[in-house]
């Protein structure tokens, strides 16, 4: 992430408006992370989880410290702990949409709302540079196949319909 110098202690963060919004099991398990991290160097969501929602089982933690570290709100305040850019905290919003299958209207208009908030736009990087090589390569030697519509014609010819009387 960023210098371990540039890091919020707990009670810095406490003060910003982003910890203000969790849940007092959500501060307790950053307290409990982020003072961890802090002090030995080493950041431990299972332990952190353990303590602030009293699983019974390390293993039940394991399992719910992968739902608590992406939870947005917590997401919000470790970006503030880190000192994360906006723009590293934009791309990974981005990525987890991209890998979100029921990606709503309204989710994709927020992050092309953000993304122009925070002028983000022209600091993307280039498509071919995130695209892996194969997949770029692929894609220039396939040329795209142009749709013809479908000549229409006509099923069924009307009966004569001469009638004489």
């Amino acid at each position: 992430m960023s210098d371990p110098k540039k890091r919020m202690t707990v009670a810095e963060l406490e003060e910003t408006p982003e910890y203000q919004r969790l849940t007092p099991k959500q501060k307790l398990f950053i307290a409990t992370y982020c003072d961890g991290g802090l002090s030995t160097g080493r950041y431990d969501a299972v332990a952190a989880t353990l303590t602030a929602y009293k699983c019974k089982t390390p293993e039940v933690a394991r399992i719910m410290s992968y739902s608590v570290m992406a939870n947005i709100r917590i997401v919000a305040v470790l970006n503030r702990h880190f000192a994360t850019e906006p723009i590293e905290e934009f791309l990974t919003m981005l990525d987890r949409a991209i890998n979100n299958k029921k990606l709503t209207m309204a989710q994709l208009g927020a992050l092309q709302l953000r993304c122009q908030i925070l002028n983000l736009g022209n600091r993307l990087p280039n498509k071919a540079k995130i695209l892996r090589p194969d997949v770029v390569a692929d894609a220039k030697a396939k040329p795209k196949k142009s749709i013809e519509p479908k000549p229409v014609t006509p099923s069924k010819k009307p009966k004569d319909t001469n009638f004489k009387f």
